[in-house]
């Protein structure tokens, strides 16, 4: 069972997806933005802006961020 995170704009499944995505086997060098995440969030229909809101609140400033500094704090409530 995952747990409630606070402000997120997307189910605890979502955010596990999105980690999962980018931390995925041999992903393209980042960019230093948050495109995969954006191109990720719109292709599942999900909250683009919001979402990329809670993640710079959350540790992250571009795709890379996401999985060193957000997945790092959130991942194991979200089951990784």
């Amino acid at each position: 069972m995952t747990a409630k995170i606070p402000g997120l704009p997307i189910s605890s499944d979502e955010l596990r997806a999105l980690f999962d995505y980018l931390d995925r086997e041999n992903p393209e060098p980042c960019t230093h933005t948050f495109k995969e995440t954006a191109e990720f969030l719109a292709a599942k229909s999900l909250p683009v802006e919001p979402m990329l809101n809670w993640l710079g609140n959350n540790g992250a400033g571009c795709d890379c961020e996401v999985i060193f500094n957000t997945d790092a704090r959130w991942g194991e409530q979200v089951g990784r």
